[in-house]
């Protein structure tokens, strides 16, 4: 097989998206380059379809709604530019494509929502946020106590 492709192959293993599918809805981030300047750009919507699972060429299609308008975007998971993917919620779909969603308006539009998965993802959230804080007090203690030795001296 060609090198590179191995390459490929071997950095897509180290890369940890979430097990995300069609109906989540998702929060990608990702770098965009406007002129010299680089800004990471959050995009948030449902997930419609979800192609080539997750080999190198997989990609997903995002929905979202903005002013009453609906913008979609087909975004490569494992593209350089993408940086991560969150999931914010879970629906409850029963088919692999979500593309009857262009033809319905509104509230119609809406979802299920998978509740207890839901919960579960924002208990996840809510453990690493007080994970973060404790590290971050554990860091600043340890800049104290430096301080003082320091001082002492």
């Amino acid at each position: 097989m060609n090198q590179n492709f191995l390459n490929v192959k071997e950095k897509i293993k180290k890369i940890d998206f979430p097990a995300f599918r069609v109906g989540d809805v998702v929060r990608v981030s990702r770098r965009v380059k406007e002129g010299a300047k680089e800004r990471v750009q959050i995009i948030e919507g449902e997930i419609i379809a979800h192609k080539h699972g997750f080999e190198p060429g997989a990609s997903i299609t995002l929905r979202r709604m903005t002013l009453g308008v609906a913008v979609e975007l087909v975004l490569p998971i494992y593209s350089p530019f993408t940086e991560k993917i969150e999931i914010t919620r879970r629906r409850k779909v029963r088919k692999a494509k979500l593309y009857y969603l262009r033809q319905i308006k509104n509230k119609k539009s809406k979802l299920k929502e998978n509740v207890v998965a839901t919960k579960i993802l924002r208990e996840e959230e809510i453990k690493l946020k007080e994970k973060a804080k404790e590290a971050e007090k554990k860091i600043e203690k340890e800049k104290v106590e430096a301080k003082k030795e320091g001082g002492e001296k």
